[in-house]
């Protein structure tokens, strides 16, 4: 039995997906600074003080990880031959 062309096992799902998450991360530094520096020293007045930058991080953070992006990702490590350990620097460039 064949399997669909995008099908991945579920613990290679969960790699692509982890370096897909710390790949937005690093992409998203600088929102997420801003978001902690405006968080910081404050406790309940944070959520509606640093409304803003929550968002702008998790539009950022959105956008880097979402399922067109993880679908690119498992494409490429399909096409890269399914690698045990693969290059993650060359798989995650520009996406």
């Amino acid at each position: 039995m064949k399997l669909p062309e995008q099908h991945v096992s579920r613990k290679v799902e969960e790699a692509l997906i982890f370096r897909l998450k710390q790949k937005a991360m690093e992409e998203c530094k600088q929102q997420a600074q801003a978001y902690a520096d405006c968080c910081s020293g404050r406790v309940f007045s944070a959520v509606w003080s640093c409304r803003d930058e929550f968002k702008a991080l998790n539009a950022c953070l959105s956008h880097h990880t979402n399922p067109q992006v993880l679908n690119e990702l498992k494409r490429r490590w399909m096409e890269a031959g399914q690698p045990e350990t693969p290059d993650w620097k060359a798989l995650l460039n520009k996406l």
